[in-house]
């Protein structure tokens, strides 16, 4: 999707309900979505290829039934994102829909509807007003809804030239680096996640502040690779990889104890196979420490 410029949103508004549309949504979307797998969302995707699936959308979401109030939501979403029927040039007044029922979504009292709202702005790529709903989300009292919207940050921001400066993408790497401190395990994972593989090490998210936060979960010196109870399960794994790009040398005990393990595995017979096993990417973070060369030698001679 091509993204919107904050003009552009300005100018677009929400399609007003029509009152002659009804507020019900079909039977056969109702019971896709209570089922699993991709039946709801190809029932949207049909759906949204109806003419007037914007208005269907905008009457779901006026009506008094919650559920109808979500789909009206999705759907909403569905015909503003990337796989939209729509061309990208009438996008705008979708985008806008979206947008505009995911903030009235993110003051409301009913959580599972603050989440939807979260999930909705992250499947509409890039988006000034859509970051703003995010960027209150994620600091929702729901841990769930904090979750999701902290996942959909990226989305929402971008991933064009220059996206990660600028006052919005600095909101959004204080507010990540403030997550990974959170008292929910779940979310000082998704945190991690994010600051580690979701941003490219730029801008606002080349700060000392994001490094100082990935390195506040490495695992304590000489802990066991294995020992996800000490600190070295994913969010360790993922904090010491993205360390390791920065070429920041807290990274480098972390990654020695990984591949030392791996080794000594071979090397005892318990696991033959442990070096060939090893991801790719500790053996990609060792090359950028000086300090692993001999050791990621004889890693590499072992697989």
């Amino acid at each position: 999707m091509t993204p919107l410029t904050a003009g552009r949103l300005a100018a677009s508004t929400p399609v007003t309900p029509d009152p002659t549309v009804p507020a019900e949504v079909p039977a056969e979307v109702l019971r896709a979505r209570e089922g699993t797998g991709t039946a709801f969302p190809a029932a949207l995707a049909a759906h949204a290829r109806r003419p007037g699936a914007l208005a269907d959308a905008a009457a779901w979401w006026s009506s008094a039934d919650p559920v109808a109030r979500l789909v009206g939501l999705e759907l909403s979403a569905v015909l503003a994102g990337p796989a939209s029927p729509l061309a990208v040039a009438e996008r705008g007044p979708a985008l806008a829909q979206v947008t505009a029922q995911a903030a009235d979504a993110a003051t409301s009292d009913d959580a599972d509807l603050r989440w939807s709202a979260a999930k909705a702005l992250g499947s509409v790529g890039p988006s000034g007003q859509a970051l703003a709903v995010l960027l209150r989300l994620a600091r929702d009292p729901d841990p769930d809804v904090r979750w999701q919207a902290l996942g959909c940050l990226p989305m929402a921001l971008g991933t064009e030239p220059g996206a990660l400066e600028g006052p919005a993408a600095r909101e959004v790497v204080a507010v990540l680096v403030a997550a990974t401190a959170d008292a929910e395990d779940e979310i000082a994972e998704q945190a991690v996640f994010v600051l580690a593989e979701q941003l490219d090490t730029a801008g606002a998210a080349a700060a000392p502040a994001v490094a100082d936060a990935l390195a506040a979960h490495l695992p304590p010196p000489g802990t066991p690779a294995a020992d996800d109870e000490a600190g070295s399960g994913e969010r360790a794994s993922l904090a010491a990889l993205a360390l390791a790009r920065r070429d920041d040398p807290r990274a480098e005990p972390a990654v020695r104890a990984r591949l030392a393990q791996a080794l000594e595995a071979v090397r005892s017979e318990s696991d033959p196979d442990a070096a060939a096993e090893l991801d790719d990417a500790w053996l990609e973070a060792a090359e950028l420490l000086p300090g692993l060369a001999p050791l990621l030698a004889d890693v590499r001679a072992a697989r």
